[in-house]
């Protein structure tokens, strides 16, 4: 296939008039011992305090046996849960991973350093939230402000032209991004992408194993008479009281049976991968001919149709044919297979594509296989970026902009009281509670911070404490989807 081909091969998928909404690719896989293989799928933090993180498990039994077995409602063709393998947030970071190898040839190199004890570098592809993530944000190039050539491209991106931010972070567009965090040293963008590559993978009808276990210790109490004796006060004490640990068992020094926990699932019903690949979402990215008034702005056709190109490349690589899905530990899973005279054999059916147009009728896509993925998005970045393919970029993660950032927001920059040490200290300041060192000890922390808001000077001129606390009372919570 000539270089030309290869180019406008999908250019009746990317054009203005095509009728087709998505490529959907299908994926049957089985855990890599075998059908009704136990299998691990991630827990995900309890939404309710006193619960213990579990599996992400959604019913829809239609009778009350298939709760209790999921198997019955399998053999009889029905759905009774579905449960969450890898999730869709999971999915693009796996999926944005394997386009690492592209990184600094078909893909503008982007590295951040300083950020991580112990790691030198990342790279822009291994971060979050991509390029709305706080290590974008709060970073230096030599002495300049290292996330201003990327708030630029947000900020055209927010009036409708995506070829800044193509070039600059074009993975920030095919798996989205969100750059919503605003702070008092700077505001964000609000600019927000969707995914133009939707993957999950999910079991149906599961069931659920449990485990117990045994922690044998190597150590006998009896070598030392002093050990024993302080290990049985230690056990005493904890069973005197409930809401005591013994601290021997805490430091493997006993012996100690496990409690009941999650220990896999079994699926009764198929395990799935889908995989959507949004063509219309490409197809509304545009940009725009320079040179004319703002108020007129003309969409470059050329340019744009380079542009999804590119896009729709990133998509196909990172969607190709991923030979095996090692999730996590216990969690191997590989392509369904099938049984032929006698050997176990691979199921061309276990792997499919269809492109869907908008009037539902549907058919066969070739996922490019081998170096073909490859060769595509060679030839879509030689077209989109021309001459000008941007040379490496390395940040700097600047601590001392995201603690002004952090002071900020949590008042810490105008000595605000944090402890309640701190809480009396400041109102001891005031008139009104002169004298009143007892009193005010008495005093919960809420109660404190009440009386310190109604009664602080409002003019900006607070009397300064002479220490900022340091102790963490909130932790910063994350929008990624948190597997554990």
């Amino acid at each position: 296939m000539s270089n030309d081909t290869t180019l406008t091969q999908y250019d009746d998928l990317l054009k203005d008039d095509a009728s087709v909404a998505a490529i959907v690719i299908r994926e049957r896989l089985r855990p890599v011992q075998g059908a009704r293989g136990v299998f691990f799928p991630p827990t995900f933090a309890a939404t309710r305090k006193g619960e213990k993180s579990d599996y992400q498990i959604d019913w829809f039994a239609p009778r009350d046996e298939d709760r209790k077995v999921p198997e019955l409602a399998a053999k009889d063709g029905l759905i009774a849960n579905r449960c969450t393998v890898d999730s869709v947030p999971s999915q693009a970071n796996r999926l944005e991973a394997r386009l690492l190898k592209y990184s600094g040839t078909s893909i503008p190199k982007v590295t951040i350093t300083g950020s991580r004890v112990g790691q030198g570098s990342i790279d822009l592809l291994e971060v979050g939230h991509r390029v709305g993530d706080a290590v974008v944000r709060y970073s230096k190039n030599g002495d300049k402000d290292g996330f201003e050539p990327f708030e630029a491209a947000l900020q055209a991106f927010v009036k409708g032209d995506a070829a800044p931010l193509a070039k600059l972070a074009p993975t920030s567009l095919v798996f989205g991004h969100w750059d919503s965090r605003d702070s008092a040293t700077k505001k964000s963008t609000k600019s927000k992408a969707r995914r133009l590559i939707r993957s999950e993978i999910v079991a149906y009808n599961v069931q659920k194993v449990t485990k117990r276990s045994q922690y044998w210790s190597s150590i006998d109490p009896e070598v030392s008479q002093e050990l024993e004796q302080i290990l049985k006060e230690a056990k005493e004490a904890a069973q005197e009281d409930p809401n005591t640990k013994n601290p021997a068992s805490q430091l493997g020094m006993t012996d100690v049976p496990v409690p009941e926990s999650p220990a896999g699932v079994i699926a009764f019903g198929p395990i799935e991968r889908t995989t959507i690949i949004a063509l219309s979402s490409i197809r509304a990215l545009v940009t725009f001919k320079s040179g004319i008034d703002a108020d007129v702005r003309e969409i470059d056709r050329e340019k744009t149709l380079a542009m999804r190109r590119y896009l729709f490349a990133l998509a196909l690589a990172a969607a190709a044919d991923p030979g095996v899905w090692d999730l996590r530990e216990g969690c191997i899973l590989v392509r369904e297979r099938k049984a032929e005279n006698g050997k176990v054999v691979a199921d061309p059916t276990a792997f499919t594509a269809v492109t869907v147009k908008y009037c539902g009728e549907e058919a066969a896509f070739e996922v490019p296989a081998g170096d073909a993925p490859k060769t595509y998005l060679e030839s879509a970045a030689r077209a989109f970026f021309g001459d000008d393919f941007p040379e490496p970029v390395v940040l700097t993660f600047d601590p001392s902009g995201a603690k002004a950032a952090v002071s900020t927001k949590s008042g810490n920059n105008t000595g605000e009281p944090k402890k309640k040490p701190e809480f009396v200290k400041a109102l001891l300041t005031l008139p009104a509670y002169k004298g009143k060192e007892a009193e005010l000890n008495k005093m919960k922390v809420g109660e404190l911070k009440k009386l310190w808001e109604e009664g602080k000077p409002k003019t900006g001129d607070e009397p300064a404490l002479s220490e900022t606390s340091t102790d963490a009372d909130e932790n910063a919570a994350s929008d990624d989807d948190k597997e554990t």
